[in-house]
This record gives C-alpha cells, structure tokens and sequence, in this order.
C-alpha cells in the first residue's frame, strides 16, 4: 500500500461518521440526471443550501424535458438561494436542449461527450462519470489540489496532475471516497488559511507547504 493510500485511509476512518455531501449521497442511488443537475446546482453554495434547492427542484422536475419545459422565471426561483441563479438556470436549460438533442435525453457515460456538452467542465463530468456510472475518474476542486500539494505528494497547479498522482496510487474503493474524504478535510481541518494541524489525523505525514499560520 503506498504512502497516499495509507493516509488517505487514515483520513476516510477520521471522517466516518461524518455526513457527505448531496452529490456524494447521491452515488447510493445513482440517476446520471439528477446527479449532472446537482453538479450544476452546487457551484460555489454552501452544501446545506444545495439540498435544499435540489429538494425543491427534483420535486417540480423529473427529466431534462421538464427543466426544458419549466418557465425560466419559476427555475430561478428555485435557484432564489444559489449563487448566479440566473446564469445557471440558463445553464440547466441549455445543457438539458443538448442532451435530448444529441443524446436522445440520455446523459452520456463518456468523457469526450460529457466535455462536448457546453456548460460542463471537467470537474463537473468527473463527477458524473464517477458517482453515475462508477467510472475510473476522480473530480478535483481546490480543496483536493490544495491538500496534495500542501502534504507534499505533488508540487503542481494542474487538476489533472492531481488526478493521475490519485488514480495510479489509490484501490478502487479509495477512488470511490477520494472526493468526500478531501471535500471533508478541506472544510474541517485543512483550510485555506491558517489550518488546524492540531487536529489533523496526519499531521505528522505533512510537509506543511505553503502554511505560514497554523492552529
């Protein structure tokens, strides 16, 4: 078991009892369109505030059609609480057009279609590609890109970096939790600015690169 693994491991048993995110819960019933939505949705909110959008829209919702057919002033009053409500009530519906266009309303299980989709990057189709259909792809934020390189696995600014450097040294299951395990870290104990290495599980595997101020 590599290094990576080991404390990745180490992280994920810190966090059991921890809940995930929206998107992450989604993975146990896995539906590649409330998920591609959710993934929308969930750009820079809060994840309390996306449950509750998701919750309010899945029930006006059940398909592509309907966000195409939904008034686009009702949607944004669904998104009221997210931010750029209106900029991603015109992505929902113009992503929704695409897929019922070119993929006969199917959300597509590979990359260079998903990325062929306007209005979805790479972040947002690893997603799908991994809590939808159980792909080999792991999605990177800041929160992933930051920790790798403040442990010291990688010295990189790349997302992709840090996704190769995950995927050659992680088992399936771990590829599976990366993205819970480093959105929990991030948000818990691995922040930003000034993170509290007093409480983190591995802390001593860390070179602290880049931490000027800790707690």
């Amino acid at each position: 078991m590599s290094n990576i693994s080991s404390l990745l491991e180490k992280l994920n048993n810190y966090y059991s009892f921890k809940r995930r995110t929206t998107l992450n819960r989604m993975r146990e019933n896995p539906d590649p369109f409330k998920i591609l939505i959710g993934c929308l949705v969930s750009i820079n909110i809060r994840d309390e505030v996306c449950e509750e959008i998701l919750e309010n829209l899945f029930n006006k919702v059940r398909n592509f059609q309907d966000i195409v057919e939904i008034n686009i002033l009702e949607l944004e009053t669904i998104l009221y609480k997210a931010r750029y409500r209106k900029i991603k009530a015109r992505t929902l519906k113009s992503v929704s057009k695409e897929i019922l266009e070119r993929f006969n309303g199917v959300v597509p299980d590979e990359k260079e279609n998903l990325l062929s989709i306007k209005g979805i990057g790479p972040k947002t189709c690893n997603v799908v590609l991994n809590f939808a259909f159980n792909k080999r792809v792991i999605p990177i934020d800041s929160n992933t890109l930051r920790i790798a390189n403040r442990i010291g696995w990688i010295s990189t600014k790349k997302n992709e970096d840090v996704e190769k450097l995950l995927l050659d040294n992680l088992n399936e299951e771990m590829i599976k939790n990366a993205n819970a395990i480093f959105m929990l870290h991030g948000k818990e104990v691995c922040v930003p600015v000034s993170p509290f290495c007093t409480k983190c599980p591995i802390e001593k595997n860390c070179m602290k690169i880049g931490v000027d101020k800790r707690r």
